[in-house]
Parts: C-alpha cells; sequence; structure tokens
C-alpha cells in the first residue's frame, strides 16, 4: 500500500487491534464518508484466461460477455443473467466484449429498494482522514454487473460479478508482496471476493481520495478454476477510483462511534 508515493508502512493488524485503533481514534475526531465517483476496471483478457483451467472447446476459458452499469440498476438477477444472451454461443469472437474501461458508481448512502435477486450496497465507509488505515471500517457501494461466460456446459457457463463493495481489511494487507487490504467484494449471487487488489498506491488531498493498482482473482473465481492463480497471487488486470471525501453528520458520527465501543465491550468479555 502507498499513500502520497511514499513507501508503504506494513499494518498486519488483527481485527481486534483495528477496533481497538478505531475506537481510539474515532472519540476525539470527526469521521469521513465518501460521496460520488467512480471505481474503473481494466481486465487483462490474456491473464484472466490464463488464470482459470476451464477449456472443453476451442472457445476461451472464460471471457467477458456483457456488462451492466449503474443505468441498469433497476435490472433483476434473472435480467442480468440472460438479456442479450447471444443465440450462437461457439462464436465467442462476436460474442465477447472489450472489457477495458468498465464503470462502477459509487453509490450514496441510501438506495432505492433491490429489484428480485440484486444485491446492490449502499455505501457505509467511514474513516478519519488523519489515520485512513488505522480507522477505514464500512464499504463503499459500487453499482454494476459484468456477466462472464466459461468453458462448461450450460447452464453452469456464465459467471455474475456485480453489486460490488470495495473494502479495506488491515489484517490483509503485506501478507504476501503487493497485498494492500483492499478488496472488490461480490454481492450478486453469492457473497465473495471478487478482486483482490495488489500494489495500490493511495492519494488522499484535500477533499479527493483515489486508488490505483491492479487485479488479481478472489476467491470467489476458484469454482471456475483460478485457485491456483489466486495463490500466486496473478495480476489480471489494473483499476482506478476516485470520490469526494465528506464528513459525516454528527449524529451519524455518534451512532458509529457507540456502535464501535459495544464492539470493543463485547470483545473484552468474550476475552475474560
Amino acid at each position: 500500500m502507498k499513500i502520497n508515493e511514499k513507501p508503504t508502512v506494513r499494518r498486519n493488524f488483527t481485527i481486534s487491534a483495528f477496533v481497538v485503533i478505531g475506537a481510539l481514534v474515532f472519540t476525539n475526531s470527526q469521521a469521513s464518508t465518501v460521496s460520488g465517483g467512480v471505481l474503473t476496471v481494466n481486465l487483462n483478457r490474456d491473464a484472466l484466461i490464463a488464470g482459470t483451467i476451464l477449456d472443453n472447446t476451442p472457445a476461451p476459458s472464460i471471457y467477458a460477455e456483457e456488462f451492466w452499469d449503474a443505468s441498469a440498476a433497476s435490472k433483476t438477477f434473472l435480467e442480468v443473467r440472460d438479456d442479450n444472451t447471444p443465440l450462437n454461443l461457439t462464436d465467442y469472437a462476436a460474442n465477447e466484449i472489450y472489457a477495458i474501461g468498465l464503470q462502477y458508481a459509487v453509490n450514496s448512502a441510501s438506495i432505492a429498494p433491490n429489484p428480485l435477486g440484486r444485491q446492490n450496497r449502499a455505501t457505509n465507509f467511514s474513516f478519519d482522514p488523519n489515520d485512513l488505515f488505522g480507522t477505514a471500517t464500512g464499504g463503499i457501494g459500487l453499482n454494476g454487473v459484468i456477466r462472464f461466460r466459461v468453458d462448461v456446459n450450460p447452464p453452469t457457463n456464465r459467471v455474475l460479478l456485480g453489486d460490488m463493495t470495495l473494502e479495506y481489511h488491515p489484517e490483509l494487507e503485506g501478507a504476501t508482496p503487493g497485498r494492500s487490504g483492499w478488496l472488490l467484494v461480490n454481492h450478486i449471487g453469492f457473497d465473495a471476493d471478487g478482486f483482490e487488489l495488489f500494489d495500490v498506491t493511495t492519494q488522499l488531498t484535500g477533499d479527493s481520495l483515489t486508488l490505483n493498482g491492479n487485479l488479481g482473482f478472489g476467491w470467489g473465481f476458484d469454482h471456475v478454476g483460478a485457485q491456483a492463480a489466486r495463490l500466486n497471487d496473478t495480476r489480471i488486470g489494473t483499476f482506478s477510483f476516485q470520490t469526494t471525501v465528506v464528513p459525516l453528520p454528527a449524529a451519524v458520527w455518534m451512532f458509529l462511534s457507540g456502535a464501535i465501543g459495544l464492539g470493543l465491550a463485547s470483545y473484552r468479555k468474550r476475552q475474560v
């Protein structure tokens, strides 16, 4: 992890340490959240294909077939799974989309009710701008779904990845070289780590927060044969993220501080 282009300081926090630090810092400062912005994903087609082991036909083992951005938030799970399905599934050259510049809009703190089967999440991310990595909690909701075609027989030859949240998990940072602790977590269909984020540079300047880095397989791709590539920290693309930092209302912040305090008290009770 890098911030402001300076060498990273590795933080191998446990979850309990993360809660303690959050409680100590949050009681003395006003928290912030994020508003607006976009996450842009660029998939490396060759790396994506090489990282999976499904290969039953001359078609690629996996490829991007469709992308639904925020304008498709009202579509149901079945619609994003089935709409625009190619009639000729063997013509993969015509069916594959160019998976560069896929944009996921940042959700607000409240969103419209999800249509059937969708799991789009509101943003509940909070942090102290003076200590982002020591205090970040919650997730940044991202609106969008990508559909992959995998080289197995129907009907299990489609994979959806979307309704994601961008989350920071300090206990993962530095577990292997380049690991940042940032994750893109999939929520459509099932909850799973969609992408692990590597070599991340974080820039927090004024009210602007940006992240840039590389994408790796999350364990949500294991069922399509990507476990070995995931364990080898294979990079399969790049991402960029831009958003605006805004202060949380005082009432919300008091609630969050109380919730963190209750969590700490519960942890101590379990220890006893």
